[in-house]
């Protein structure tokens, strides 16, 4: 009988069995690995199968901010113990083409109540002296976050997170959940035949928190695709680029609406890619399951290149490619545009999901708050339960 399980082996999961075990003498963790060759077999996918995400320190609300500071701060040690690198410290490049807005008219605010630094560029000429690889329209207002701002490799930070996890003493299986039973303690019950008991349950399955029976109640989320560009560079193109901030640019047009892009990085097949994604008017929202996999093994991300690509060269005319490749991705929208972290509504169980698009940068103060809601039924005093109460449909 363990004392907690979590049902999700994702960003937010991992934080949270981690922190779950420094309370709790048995903890597990089940979820699978990513699935490779056989899509057709597999019934979960994520967005996590990645080597870069933007971080950045200063949020959209105070919230957020806190978050995404807490989370960092903890980067250094999570590093040292886990001696897994997951963190680069270039900087975020955050450009509203049409000028201040409401999110920069917040950040002096936000900056000085969080003791943040950060850099305001009052036009696009000052932007682009000081970056030379980006190229932003007239009108155009920035603002850069210096180190810890700049990016993280979401599937080290997970590797990361598990190993310090496992080395005190937690277990980690690498299986679906596919049912869950409650009868004074729950038995959780894997898609290889596999049960195992628990006292207390803490779901973060992410997109797929409302399916396979997994809660009493479905989460009341909005979840849609989202493709991802990955052009290819030389080895040469990604050392020129890499001291390039990271970069939120909030273009909203017809077909793309909010970019973000990562310096090239090494993926394990040896190669360098840049990385972009955005919001596109051909982007699908999802009512059930079965779209959802269908997007991941048979959808047509490839379909959204050209746009992606033309939004790429906008941004950056000199960009040296090789190629280019497509990723399908998901979002998870959630109504109060805070993470959901709180009860299911089932006794002693527990569910966080909902990133909005923000929660890998933060994943690790979520992981956190996570475990102590499901150690104490509350959130840590810094912040209110009501931010992060779930919303079932």
């Amino acid at each position: 009988m363990f004392d907690c399980i979590v049902i999700g082996k994702g960003l937010i999961g991992s934080a949270a069995a981690k922190y779950l075990k420094k309370y709790f003498e048995r903890v597990a963790i089940i979820g699978p690995n990513e699935p490779l060759h056989d899509l057709e077999k597999a019934q979960v996918f994520a967005s996590h199968y990645d080597q870069s995400r933007v971080q950045r320190t200063i949020g959209v609300d105070p919230v957020w901010t806190q978050l995404n500071k807490q989370s960092v701060a903890h980067y250094p040690k999570l590093e040292t113990e886990s001696g897994i690198s997951f963190h680069s410290s270039e900087g975020c490049l955050y450009v509203s083409p049409y000028g201040k807005d409401k999110y920069l008219k917040n950040v002096p605010d936000q900056a000085n109540q969080f003791r943040l630094p950060y850099q305001f560029f009052d036009n696009e000429e000052f932007i682009t002296k000081a970056f030379q690889d980006y190229t932003f329209p007239s009108g155009s207002f920035g603002m850069l976050e210096p180190a810890p701002a700049g990016h993280i490799n979401p599937l080290q930070l997970i590797k990361a997170q598990l190993k310090v996890f496992q080395n005190s003493g937690g277990e980690i299986y690498n299986d679906t959940v596919v049912n869950l039973n409650y009868d004074q303690s729950f038995s959780v019950n894997t898609s290889t035949g596999q049960t195992y008991s628990a006292k207390k349950v803490l779901v973060t399955a992410g997109a797929f928190s409302n399916f396979f029976g997994l809660l009493p109640q479905p989460l009341s989320l909005e979840l849609e695709s989202e493709t991802v560009l990955l052009a290819e560079v030389s080895q040469a193109e990604a050392q020129r680029l890499s001291k390039l901030p990271s970069l939120l640019y909030e273009l909203d047009t017809e077909a793309v609406e909010g970019i973000y892009l990562v310096q090239p990085v090494q993926y394990p097949d040896g190669r360098y890619y840049l990385k972009m994604g955005s919001n596109l008017s051909t982007d699908i929202p999802f009512q059930n399951l079965k779209q959802i996999q269908e997007w991941f093994r048979n959808g047509d991300s490839s379909g959204n290149e050209l746009v992606l690509r033309k939004a790429l060269h906008a941004i950056m005319p000199s960009l040296n490619t090789i190629g280019y490749t497509t990723k399908k991705c998901i979002v998870s929208r959630t109504r109060h545009g805070q993470c959901y972290i709180g009860s299911s509504g089932q006794k002693n169980q527990y569910v966080a999901a909902g990133g909005n698009g923000y929660s890998a940068m933060c994943s690790d103060a979520l992981g956190q708050i996570a475990a102590h809601y499901t150690i104490h039924e509350n959130v840590p005093p810094e912040y209110s339960a009501q931010s992060f109460k779930p919303i079932m449909v």
